[in-house]
C-alpha cells in the first residue's frame, strides 16, 4: 500500500458525559458541534471563497438558455435548483417525505453537468494510465482529459500535465530541439503502364501526396512527364525513361515509363505511391496501371519496379556529424572526402551543392588508405575504422564492432528499448527497438541517454509519475506501473483477478507509470471514531492528510494524475427511496471462533457466545466498516439441553446485520478462520455457519448526495441551499455529505406546493 505518516489530531471527540458545561448543564463540546453546524451554510461558502482556487457554485453564470426551447424558465423550471440554468430539463418523480413530487432533479444537456447544470463537461479520451478492471484490460475509454488532465468545471476545457496537449489531453507534445539536416541516398523507382491501341486521344494525370500533374498527352515524351513530375511540390528531382513505344507514354500495344527519384528536399524515408487517371483518355483498349516495390511492367517484362534499400545516413556516411558539440548541423568530412556533393555521390553542381561529404576527392592521396579514418569523438588518437573493428568492404563502409557506431566508428551507440512513437511498419506492427526508446537524445560521446521529460531510465522506456509539489504523485501516492496497478484493481472494494501483463497488445505493461494515490482505507466517507483509531496508531497513519475538514472525522481518497486531487464525500440522496443493505450471519456451534472479512479487512475473532454488542464493535472496529445495527433473532433460551449456555451469535436463529455506512448494493460478509464446534443434533450437511443477503442496497452512493458541488481542491462539498452534512441516513450528522435536508426550506418547491403557513 501506499505510504502513510503519522497525522495530527484536530477533531472534536462528541461528548462522553463528562468535561465543562454551559448554562443548561449541556456539555460545550456539544454547544460548539451545534454551532457549528448551524453556520454551516453561511461559513462554509466563506471557507470555499479562501480556500478554492476556482469558483463552482456561488454566483449561477449567466448563459442563455437552449435555442430549442421557447420558455426555459417554464419548462426547466419547476422545484429544480436555479431551474437548471436552462441547460437541463426538470425532471423526476421524487419521494419528498411520504409524498411523490414531481420536479426536482435536473437532467442535464450534452457538455454540461452539476446539480444545477452550471459546470461544464471537458472533452474524453482513452485514458493514458488507469488501473486495469479485468484480464490484459486497461485504458478505459471515455475518461475526462484522458486521465492526464484537469477539468475546468467553468470552462468546459482540459488544463494538461506537462508534456500532453490536445482538447483531451489525447496527445503528448513533440519534443522541441535542433533541425540536425539529412540528407539520402536512395533510390525509388516506380513504373508506369500505359496502352492505347487505336484512335487514341486524351491525356493523363499522375497524382503524388494529394496533388495531381497538369494534363499530359498520351503521346508526351519522357522528358516532358518529367517536368510535369518535378512541377509537384514534394517531388525534387526524377530521372523518366519511356520503353517499347515511340509513342510517347501510350504506346499501341503498350508502353513502361519508369520513374526514378534522384533526390529528394523533404526529406522523406519512404516514398509514397505515384496513382494514374486515365479517365480523359480515349480510344481502343485502354489502360492505364502502376507498378511499384518490385513489380514488373505487364507489357515490358524486364522493365521493373524498385523499392528503395539503401539506408540514411548523416553527412553520407563519410563525415562526423556536429562535430565537437557545435550542435549546428553541419559536417566534418573525413580525409579524402567532400566537402560536398550533388546529393548522388558525385561532385557538386550549380543546381544540386550539398554539403554533405557524400563526394570522393580526386585530388587526395589514397595511397595504402583502405577505410575511412578520423579522431575518436570520445576521445584517443586518430584511428582506420580497421584497427580496433571489422576493417571496411569494398565500398569503403566501417564494419563497427558493437557498442560503436558512425562512418568511422567514431561514436559510442547508446542502448535500445521498444519505441514509445515509431511509424508503423505493418498493420499490426510497430513500437520496434530503438535508441534510447525514441523517448531522448543520445550522447554519442558517453552512449548515455538523456530523457525527455516525461520519461525516464537507462533507455528512456518508462513514462514517469506525475510530480506536484516538487514530489513523486505529491507524497501521497506511490508510482507503479501498469503491471503493478492490476494487482491493486478492485471490484465493490474487493480485490479482483486482473492482470496486465506484456504482450503485442499490452506492450506498455511496464513502460507507463501512473500515481496509485494513498486510500483512507474506506469503502465509502463515514465518521471514525476514536475507538477504530485506537491506540496503536494504524488507522491515525493511515488518516492522516485523508481528512476532509469542516464536518468532523470525514476522510476520503486521494485522486488525480498527480493525486493533487481530492475526492468528496459520497452519500444517498435524500429526496430519493432506498433501504440500507442487510445481511444475515446463520451459526450453529456450541465452542469456537470465526472471524470476518468485509473489502479485504478481517475483524478480530468473534466467540461462538458474543452478544449483539460485541458482535456489532468488532465489525465497526475495522477499517472498512463505519456503523452497523446489530440484531439477533430469536435468542435461545439459556441451558437448553445440547444447545450449551450461551445466548452469543452461535445459539440464536440469526444474527441480522444491517449497514448504515456503507451504501448501495455492498459485498458479503465472508467468513475465515473459523475453529467452531458444531451442535451435537446438527447433520453433517448442513453448515455450522454461513452468511446471506437479506435486503439488497439499493441507497445511493452519490458524490455530494447529489445535492451540492465537489471542490476537489480541498475534497469537500459546497451543499445546495437547504442542505447540509448528513449521517448516512438522511438525518444530520458529520458524513460530510449534502444527505441531510432542512424541511422547512421551500425554496425549490414547485409553487403550487408551497405552504401558506
Amino acid at each position: 500500500m501506499p505510504p502513510i505518516h503519522p497525522p495530527s489530531r484536530s477533531l472534536l471527540p462528541e461528548p462522553d458525559g463528562e468535561g465543562e458545561r454551559g448554562e443548561g448543564g449541556e456539555p460545550l463540546v456539544a454547544i460548539l458541534n451545534r454551532a457549528i453546524g448551524g453556520l454551516s451554510r453561511i461559513l462554509l461558502p466563506a471557507v470555499s471563497a479562501l480556500l478554492l482556487s476556482s469558483v463552482l457554485l456561488s454566483v449561477v453564470p449567466t448563459i442563455s438558455a437552449d435555442p430549442g426551447v421557447k420558455n426555459a424558465w417554464t419548462v426547466y423550471g419547476g422545484g429544480c435548483p436555479a431551474g437548471c440554468s436552462g441547460h437541463g430539463q426538470c425532471v423526476g418523480a421524487k419521494q419528498d417525505g411520504l409524498v411523490d413530487k414531481f420536479g426536482h432533479e435536473c437532467k442535464c444537456h450534452s457538455g454540461y453537468t452539476g446539480t444545477a447544470c452550471t459546470l461544464r463537461v471537458c472533452p474524453a479520451g482513452r485514458a493514458w494510465a488507469d488501473v486495469p478492471t479485468a484480464a490484459q484490460t486497461a485504458h478505459a475509454d471515455d475518461v475526462e482529459c484522458s486521465g492526464f488532465g484537469f477539468c475546468n468545471r467553468m470552462t468546459g476545457e482540459c488544463t494538461c500535465r506537462d508534456g500532453f496537449e490536445g482538447n483531451a489531453c489525447q496527445r503528448t507534445s513533440c519534443p522541441k530541439g535542433d533541425n540536425n539536416p539529412e540528407t539520402t541516398w536512395v533510390d525509388e523507382i516506380q513504373v508506369l503502364d500505359c496502352k492505347c491501341d487505336s484512335n487514341c486521344q486524351g491525356w493523363i494525370t499522375l497524382n503524388y501526396l494529394g496533388e495531381s500533374t497538369r494534363l499530359i498527352p498520351f503521346n508526351a515524351a519522357a522528358s516532358l512527364v518529367e517536368d510535369e513530375l518535378e512541377r509537384l511540390h514534394m517531388i525534387t528531382d526524377v530521372r523518366v525513361k519511356t520503353y517499347g513505344s515511340e509513342n510517347g507514354v501510350c504506346g499501341p500495344n503498350g508502353a513502361a515509363t519508369t520513374i526514378q527519384f534522384l533526390r529528394d528536399d523533404f526529406k522523406l524515408r519512404d516514398y509514397k505511391n505515384i496513382t494514374v487517371n486515365a479517365t480523359r483518355l480515349t480510344g481502343t483498349n485502354v489502360a492505364a496501371a502502376m507498378y511499384r516495390s518490385g513489380q514488373s511492367s505487364a507489357y515490358i517484362p524486364t522493365v521493373s519496379s524498385q523499392k528503395s534499400t539503401k539506408v540514411m545516413l548523416e553527412c553520407a556516411g563519410r563525415g562526423t556529424c556536429n562535430p565537437d558539440n557545435k550542435n549546428d548541423g553541419t559536417c566534418k568530412c573525413y580525409p579524402g572526402y567532400g566537402p560536398s556533393s550533388d546529393g548522388r555521390g558525385g561532385r557538386p553542381t550549380e543546381e544540386f551543392n550539398y554539403k554533405d561529404c557524400g563526394s570522393i576527392r580526386t585530388d587526395f592521396n589514397w595511397t595504402g588508405i583502405t577505410c575511412p579514418y578520423v579522431a575518436p569523438q570520445w576521445g584517443g588518437a586518430q584511428s582506420i575504422c580497421g584497427t580496433k573493428h571489422n576493417a571496411c568492404n569494398a565500398q569503403k563502409q566501417c564494419n563497427c564492432t558493437h557498442g560503436y557506431e558512425g562512418g568511422a566508428c567514431e561514436w559510442l551507440s547508446c542502448s535500445k528499448g521498444k519505441s514509445w512513437f515509431d511509424e508503423a511498419v505493418s498493420p499490426t506492427k510497430a513500437h520496434q527497438l530503438a535508441p534510447c526508446s525514441n523517448a531522448g537524445t543520445c550522447s554519442k560521446k558517453t552512449g548515455q541517454c538523456t530523457c525527455s521529460a516525461l520519461f525516464e531510465g537507462s533507455v528512456c522506456s518508462q513514462m514517469k509519475c506525475a510530480l506536484n509539489d516538487t514530489y513523486v504523485c505529491g507524497d501521497k501516492g506511490v508510482c507503479m506501473t501498469m503491471n503493478k496497478l492490476a494487482t491493486y484493481s478492485t471490484t465493490n472494494g474487493e480485490y479482483n483477478s486482473a492482470t496486465y501483463t506484456s504482450t503485442d497488445s499490452t506492450w506498455d505493461a511496464n513502460k507507463i507509470q501512473a500515481c496509485y494515490c494513498r486510500k483512507s482505507m474506506a469503502g465509502n466517507s463515514y465518521a471514525w471514531d476514536w475507538d477504530q483509531l485506537g491506540n496503536d496508531g494504524m488507522l491515525e497513519s493511515v488518516a492522516f492528510n485523508t481528512f476532509r475538514g469542516y464536518h468532523a472525522n470525514t476522510h476520503t481518497d486521494y485522486k488525480g494524475f498527480d493525486c493533487s486531487k481530492m475526492e468528496c464525500p459520497r452519500g444517498d440522496d435524500p429526496l430519493t427511496p432506498g433501504d440500507n443493505e442487510v445481511q444475515r450471519i446463520y451459526c450453529s456451534a456450541t465452542a469456537g471462533t470465526f472471524s470476518i472479512k468485509f473489502r479485504e479487512n478481517t475483524t478480530a475473532a468473534i466467540n461462538w457466545n458474543d452478544g449483539a454488542p460485541i458482535v456489532k464493535k468488532k465489525l465497526e472496529d475495522i477499517f472498512t466498516i463505519g456503523k452497523v445495527n446489530v440484531t439477533f433473532v430469536n435468542s435461545t433460551v439459556v441451558g437448553t439441553p445440547g444447545y450449551g449456555s450461551g445466548k452469543g451469535i452461535c445459539n440464536t436463529t440469526y444474527a441480522s446485520v444491517e449497514f448504515l455506512s456503507e451504501l448501495g448494493d455492498v459485498p458479503p460478509l465472508r467468513v475465515v478462520s473459523s475453529t467452531l464446534s458444531k451442535k451435537p443434533n446438527l447433520s453433517d450437511s448442513i453448515s455450522k455457519i454461513n452468511v446471506t443477503e437479506y435486503y439488497k442496497g439499493t441507497k445511493e452512493n452519490l458524490e455530494c448526495s447529489s445535492h451540492g458541488y465537489c471542490n476537489d481542491d480541498i475534497g469537500m462539498c459546497i451543499c445546495e441551499e437547504g442542505y447540509s452534512s448528513s449521517d448516512g441516513q438522511g438525518g444530520k450528522g458529520h458524513r460530510g455529505d449534502c444527505g441531510f435536508r432542512y424541511y422547512d426550506t421551500q425554496k425549490y418547491l414547485p409553487e403550487a406546493e408551497v405552504s401558506d403557513e
